[in-house]
């Protein structure tokens, strides 16, 4: 199959006009000048996508996709993170199984229609897992472990490896399992540890919820504030011991300490980190996942994107679930993350920035960059087709600003097309 387009945004080098795509058994087998492409290779079949752009499908790296059905039901103006949290675990368990579930099908439907093409998800089944394989999307689902008494860690890490281990046997060569212990607070050392020693035999990827907020600052470093006095006592696990953290001044910190932190860890917010965290992720590694529209939203603060990127540590970018968000459609946290941090810092971040980060640096997060993030010939296709609005001279500020989800043409993973809108002799799988 060729595709054709007015422009290709390969993300890794410069953009090319009136350029072809050969896409082979999934893969990109050459890239080029249409005329050049489609005389090159005659017999295959064409698409062309006029007054359109075709760049890599977008990586959303931080989802809860079984939280959808929450939309608009938890966050406020004046919610605080642990009531925020508080209030999410009661309206979850007052929802129906049948409810959530049909939220995580609308959710993924979201995503992909809006050109994601890999999801990162968190979840507490892994019931995501069987949805996202019926839609041909790439993706990691991350099994979500909470328990901070130490007493009960072998327990239930003896009830998550049956869970863990029968979700791998539905792995796929585009769908993997990791584990995301949910925090540095709701996870007990020796759960953390028991996980640590699974996940670095069997190479599995973490993720975790690390330094979101300033009451877990407070918490780590002085064992003080509301996680020690409402979220800890609220689940009955207020029992600890304060050497849990020692003398660790931040998350980070102890995170280090535990052994953690590497190429492999995912960390999720980062929003107050200091010099010293930074500088410590760079050492090691450690990518980032960064969600300006929930951190805003339920008020946390801003993550220090360009600190981090400065440092030349990976940052990519996630919508974070609709529980603390409007949509999972990943050109809203775009936008969103650009103005923002062109606010804050002074106009230093392209769009460019906003794009990579949406692309070939969430893939990379994933460990996933030999595969998709960029247009290159070797690479899987995963591909998006998305309309030109032919603004001004800046492709890239053209598309991250004025891309609306009728503009998404099509949606492709590994040569397949998941979603299209308008495209005869194909229907929208979702």
């Amino acid at each position: 199959m060729i595709l054709s387009a007015e422009i290709i945004l390969p993300v890794s080098y410069s953009p090319i006009l009136n350029a072809a795509i050969l896409i082979e058994n999934g893969r990109i087998r050459d890239i080029g000048k249409k005329d050049e492409i489609i005389n090159r290779y005659r017999s295959h079949e064409q698409m062309e996508f006029k007054d359109a752009a075709l760049m890599p499908g977008l990586v959303n790296l931080h989802a809860h996709l079984e939280l959808t059905a929450l939309k608009g039901r938890i966050f406020n103006e004046d919610t605080e993170l642990m009531h925020w949290i508080l209030r999410l675990v009661d309206e979850k368990k007052a929802t129906s199984a049948d409810v959530i579930s049909s939220g995580s099908e609308k959710g993924i439907t979201e995503a992909i229609s809006t050109g994601t093409t890999t999801i990162s998800d968190i979840s507490t089944n892994g019931e995501s897992l069987y949805k996202l394989k019926k839609t041909g999307i790439r993706g990691i689902v991350y099994k979500e472990l909470l328990n901070f008494d130490d007493t009960k860690a072998l327990s239930c890490w003896k009830k998550a490896i049956e869970d863990i281990e029968s979700l791998r046997k539905d792995e796929t060569a585009l769908l993997s399992i990791g584990i995301s212990p949910h925090s540095p607070y709701s996870v007990s050392p020796r759960l953390l540890g028991l996980i640590k020693e699974y996940a670095e035999k069997e190479g599995l990827r973490l993720t975790m919820h690390v330094s979101e907020s300033r009451e877990e600052i407070k918490f780590i470093s002085e064992d003080k504030g509301p996680i020690k006095d409402i979220y800890l006592k609220r689940f009955k696990w207020d029992k600890y011991k304060r050497q849990v953290f020692g003398d660790c001044k931040s998350p980070v910190e102890y995170l280090e300490k535990e052994g953690l932190l590497s190429p492999e860890f995912l960390l999720a917010h980062g929003v107050h980190l200091n010099n010293d965290d930074i500088k410590m992720l760079a050492r090691k590694g450690v990518p980032v996942v960064h969600c300006p529209r929930s951190n805003v939203f339920i008020g946390v603060g801003v993550a220090p994107f360009y600190n981090l990127i400065s440092e030349g540590i990976t940052v990519g970018l996630g919508t974070d679930s609709c529980a603390s968000n409007y949509s999972l459609n990943m050109w809203d946290e775009m936008r969103f993350a650009y103005l923002l941090h062109n606010r804050i810092n002074d106009k230093k971040i392209t769009a460019e920035d906003i794009i990579r980060a949406a692309t070939i640096n969430s893939a990379k997060a994933l460990c996933l960059d030999d595969k998709t993030g960029t247009i290159e010939i070797g690479k899987e296709a995963d591909i998006i087709a998305v309309r030109l609005p032919k603004r001004d001279t800046d492709t890239y500020r053209d598309l991250l600003l004025h891309t609306m989800p009728n503009d998404i043409i099509m949606t492709m993973v590994a040569g397949k097309i998941i979603h299209s809108s308008g495209i005869e002799g194909f229907k929208n799988v979702n």
